[in-house]
């Protein structure tokens, strides 16, 4: 369940292990289990370009957009990851440089 912080500032409920450890499949199943959660998020370390565009979907997922769920997400990528899949990063998926 997502906490509050005492100004009312919605804390995000972490989902990255399970963004990590299920397939595309498995997690569309599981993120329909949250779908009344107001705000989650994911930070991973990179591990391939796939996996980054499933996180760019993840921000993108329309039917959250329709409810107003808030995502956000981020990636830890060395430059070279990062110029790799600028696309994704430009769609709001946060960079934390690695070096």
């Amino acid at each position: 369940m997502t906490l509050e912080k005492k100004e009312g500032e919605i804390i995000p409920l972490d989902i990255s292990q399970e963004f990590l450890s299920k397939d595309s499949a498995d997690f569309n199943r599981f993120l329909r289990t949250l779908k009344d959660e107001p705000a989650l998020s994911i930070e991973i370390d990179w591990v391939d370009k796939w996996n980054a565009r499933r996180l760019k979907a993840f921000l993108e997922d329309s039917e959250a957009l329709n409810t107003g769920q808030k995502r956000t997400a981020a990636i830890r990528a060395t430059k070279e990851q990062y110029m790799q899949e600028l696309n994704v990063f430009a769609s709001g998926v946060k960079w934390i440089e690695v070096k």
